[in-house]
C-alpha cells in the first residue's frame, strides 16, 4: 500500500462477485438504456452504422414538435433498400422497420428544415447475443456467492482450542 500498511488479501470469491455484478450492470446500462437523439433544424442528418445478421429488425421512429415531414434512407451493404418520406408530429411518429439479410446496415435520416424533433433507433437481434453478457455475469455472480459460502463454511469448521495455565 501506497501509506506503507498491509492488506489482506482479496479473496477469490470477492473478485467473482465484483466481476459478476460489474457485468450484470454495465451490459444492462449499455443495452437497454437508450435515449432518443435530439435534432434541431440546423442539424445535419442523423447517420448510423450496424453489423446484423440474417433476422435482425431495425426500427427507426422519428417524433417532431410540429408536423413535418421526415425522409429515411436504409441501406443494406451499400445498396439503398429503404427510401420513405412519412409524415410525423407529436402524436404520430414516423415509422420504419427493416428485416436484414445479414451484413452492414446504415441508415440516414432527416427531417424538414423547420422541424424540430427526436429520433429513435433500435436494433432487435434474431439471436440472443444481447443476453450472452447476462448469463455470463449471472454464472460468474453465481460462482461468486458460492465460492464466498464454501469460505464461510470453511472457517466455522476449524475449532481452535486453548489450554490455559496459572502460573502461580
Amino acid at each position: 500500500m501506497a501509506g506503507g500498511g498491509t492488506a489482506p488479501p482479496l479473496k477469490f470469491g470477492d473478485v467473482l462477485l465484483l466481476i459478476g455484478v460489474s457485468l450484470l450492470i454495465g451490459t444492462l446500462f449499455i443495452q437497454e438504456w437508450d435515449i432518443p437523439v435530439k435534432m434541431n433544424p440546423e442539424d445535419e442528418p442523423l447517420e448510423g452504422t450496424s453489423q446484423s445478421f440474417s433476422g435482425d429488425v431495425l426500427t427507426i421512429s422519428a417524433v417532431t414538435e410540429e408536423e413535418s415531414e421526415v425522409r429515411i434512407e436504409i441501406f443494406e451493404d451499400d445498396e439503398k433498400v429503404v427510401d420513405q418520406t412519412l409524415y410525423a408530429d407529436r402524436i404520430t411518429p414516423a415509422e420504419v422497420s427493416y428485416e436484414s439479410k445479414g451484413g452492414k446496415l446504415a441508415w440516414k435520416v432527416w427531417l424538414e428544415l423547420s422541424a424540430t424533433g427526436e429520433v429513435d433507433v433500435d436494433l432487435d437481434r434474431v439471436y440472443f447475443l444481447n443476453f450472452l453478457p447476462y448469463i455470463l455475469g449471472a454464472l460468474i455472480t453465481t460462482a461468486g456467492v458460492l465460492k464466498k459460502k464454501s469460505e464461510v463454511e470453511d472457517k466455522e469448521d476449524v475449532v481452535l482450542d486453548a489450554i490455559i495455565e496459572d502460573e502461580g
